[in-house]
This record gives structure tokens, C-alpha cells and sequence, in this order.
């Protein structure tokens, strides 16, 4: 097992259900080979392995210490039964009998196939079209997840996303196209995200995307990639080319809400946002008015005046938001002054922007408040975009 698995409980868990499900599947009429099978998981995680397993046999649930109670139980029950009926039996059988008669817990048991089991548990737990996890699956994570980040103090951020006009493409197209889509921006969310990040098909056109230990400020950057990455897609469908554009809202724990439901709220009225401001981009959540929501970035700026060419050193960035950048500067400038800042990103790494003066504020005798707007580099690209590429480049 690898370091990321035994750090995430949900992946080792689901790993732990295959693997008990393939050995109950390898002897499923002799008990005591199927014993041997699962001894070793047995061994490792005792209390866990007896929950699976039960749910495996008979898919009743109980707490780590029943379930441990009721498989030695089962085990002395099977070996009586073998003795009695003079012939090898299955757990499957000797668990239903305990069940039926010692401990009463099923009143009209029904056996099934375990592949057909599996097959039912992997649909229950994957998005049959894409690949993702599905709802119900996903909830389970996101709240062990939100468990974890508070157990921790992590932060945690939620991306929805919506296709635009998702309804238009099946209306002129087909449902097989809007499938078609949906099976794409799939793989696109499943091979672009880390390892440790959880893709969901939320339903019809939409999809979730959680990224723990991932700030609001870094959430926006990875935000960004997904959502250009699918705005990039175009699908081919009966000799037809179908471009597909997507919008998304984001929020973050626990700036934002510091429960699921909350969260999930936040980032739904951020994708609502987004949507209005004309679709195809990404928007933040936050309570306040202005378009942009602020988040702290903490650094000494050089500055440069492009009409001037002084350079005034020893400044500090506040904050940035998709549309600008806040300072704190010894020196006033003129609103309207275009200026070039010089931003470390890490140890040997900085990153050049340009802005124009928006606002001028003086908090102190000897310092004042600077706000830039970032300068449009050409027709569809802006320095926030930028800033995002350069930022993952360096993080990656």
C-alpha cells in the first residue's frame, strides 16, 4: 500500500472491499479456504475487515465490535455445520443460517452472485458514463473529507461546475451527443485532477470537483486550467463539430462555510454568479458586492512607473483578486499610473504584472494604499490568466 492510500482512509477502504470480494469469490463453497484467504486482512485490521465482510455476506452493517463478534461466531457456526451435514459449505451459507436462526437478522434472506454484487457496488460507487464517482458516493468522501480538514486544519476547496447550454446541444444534436459530452468532460476532470482530489457527475450536466488542502487562492488557479481545458473541447458528432463551453463557482473551507451543506450552497451561488456574468469563466463566493472577491497574498513588490522609469523598492502586496492586486507603498501615484511589479513567487522564482493606479488611499503619515487593475495583455487574455499559468508551471 503507498503513503497517499494509507493517508486516505475512504481509498484504502474501498481498496480493503475489493480485495476481501475477491478472495470470498476465489472458494465460494468452502469455508475454510476462504478463511485462509481473508486471513491476512484479518490480521492487519481485524475490526475493519469483519465489517466488510459481513456486508459482503449478507449486507447487514453493524459496529466494528458486533461485527467482529458475529465472524468468530459465524466461523465456529460453519465448522459445526460442515461437521453435522458431513460436506464442505460456503461462508455465504453458514452467515445467512446465523442470521436466519442463531442470531435472527434476516427474515427472508436472498443470495446473489458476488460478481453481480460487485458489479452492483461499483455501479452504486461510479458514474456509469464518465467514470467519475457518483452523488451518493461522492457525499460519503466529501464529508470525511470536511472531517479531516477540520480534525487538521486544512483548507478545502469545492469547484462546481455546469456545461452552458447543455439543453441546446441535446435539443439540436441528440442525446447521444450531449452523452458524448458528458463522457468527455469526464475524462478531462479524471485526468487533469491530482490523486488526491475527488471528481464527481453531480447530475444531468453537472460536476463537483473537491480539492483538499488546496486554499481559495490556489482553488481559483487549478479552477481556471479545468475550466479552459473544456472550454477547449469540441466534440464530433455525425460530421458535426460541437464546441462545449462550461461555467464554475468555487468556494472554500472554511473561509466560506465550514459544513458540507454549507459549502456546497456557497459554491452553487458562485456557479449562479458566473452564469450571469455571461458563462464560460469561474467565479468565487463571497458575501460582498464587488465582482472580484480579495484574497491575502503577503509580499515585497518592486515597482516600477512606466511613465517615469523610477523604481521604488521595499513594498507590500495585500491582497489580489482576479482583476487587480492592493499595495502598500511609501510613494503616491497618479490615478491612472501604469506600473510593472515585480512578485516572488518562491526561492528563486518572480513574476512581472502590469496595472493601472484605480485607487489611492492614504492609511498612514508615510505609507499609502495602492490599487491596480491588471492591464489586458490582448484581446482575450488578462494578467490574472497569466498569473495562474505561471503560478501552476511553478507548483507543480
Amino acid at each position: 500500500m503507498t503513503i497517499e492510500e494509507q493517508n486516505n482512509p475512504s481509498t484504502d477502504c474501498h481498496l480493503l472491499q475489493q480485495k476481501i470480494l475477491g478472495s470470498l469469490s476465489s472458494a465460494p463453497g468452502d469455508f475454510t479456504a476462504q478463511c485462509e484467504l481473508l486471513k491476512p486482512f484479518l490480521n492487519r485490521n481485524e475490526k475493519e475487515a469483519c465489517t466488510i465482510i459481513l456486508y459482503n455476506l449478507v449486507q447487514l452493517t453493524f459496529t466494528r465490535d458486533e461485527a467482529r463478534r458475529h465472524w468468530h461466531a459465524i466461523v465456529k457456526h460453519a465448522k459445526k455445520m460442515q461437521s453435522s451435514l458431513d460436506r464442505t459449505l460456503g461462508l455465504t451459507t453458514a452467515a445467512c443460517d446465523y442470521f436466519s436462526t442463531v442470531k435472527p437478522s434476516l427474515d427472508n434472506p436472498k443470495l446473489i452472485e458476488f460478481a453481480r454484487f460487485e458489479e452492483t457496488l461499483k455501479s452504486a460507487h461510479q458514474d456509469f458514463l464518465t467514470g467519475l464517482l457518483s452523488r451518493s458516493a461522492f457525499q460519503n468522501l466529501f464529508e470525511q473529507e470536511l472531517s479531516r480538514a477540520k480534525r487538521h486544519s486544512y483548507n478545502t476547496t469545492l469547484i462546481f461546475f455546469d456545461l452552458d447550454s447543455f439543453k441546446q446541444i441535446n435539443d439540436q444534436y441528440g442525446h447521444l451527443a450531449g452523452d458524448e459530452a458528458l463522457k468527455q468532460v469526464g475524462e478531462i476532470l479524471l485526468h487533469s485532477k491530482r490523486k488526491e482530489d475527488v471528481a464527481c457527475r453531480f447530475g444531468g450536466d453537472e460536476f463537483v470537483v473537491l480539492l483538499p488542502e488546496i486554499n481559495k487562492f490556489m482553488g481559483l488557479l487549478v479552477g481556471k486550467k479545468l475550466l479552459e481545458r473544456i472550454n477547449k473541447l469540441v466534440i464530433r458528432h455525425s460530421g458535426k463539430d460541437i464546441p462545449i463551453n462550461c461555467s464554475g463557482g468555487l468556494a472554500s473551507f472554511p473561509l466560506d462555510s465550514n459544513n458540507a451543506k454549507g459549502l456546497m450552497e456557497c459554491a452553487d451561488r458562485a456557479l449562479y454568479q458566473a452564469k450571469s456574468l455571461g458563462t464560460h469563466t469561474i467565479s468565487l463566493f463571497s458575501e460582498e458586492k464587488r465582482r472580484f472577491t480579495r484574497i491575502d497574498l503577503q509580499r515585497n513588490v518592486t515597482i516600477r512607473s512606466l511613465k517615469i522609469q523610477k523604481t521604488e523598492l521595499c513594498n507590500t502586496s495585500k491582497n489580489i483578486s482576479e482583476g487587480g492586486i492592493l499595495i502598500s507603498c511609501s510613494n503616491k501615484f497618479d490615478i491612472g499610473a501604469r506600473l510593472e511589479l515585480q512578485i516572488p513567487l518562491q526561492e528563486d522564482s518572480e513574476m512581472t504584472i502590469t496595472g493601472s493606479v484605480v485607487r489611492v488611499e492614504q492609511f498612514d503619515t508615510n505609507l499609502y494604499d495602492i490599487g491596480l487593475s491588471f492591464l489586458l495583455l490582448d484581446s482575450t487574455a488578462t494578467s490574472s490568466e497569466v498569473i495562474a499559468d505561471y503560478m501552476l508551471q511553478q507548483l507543480a
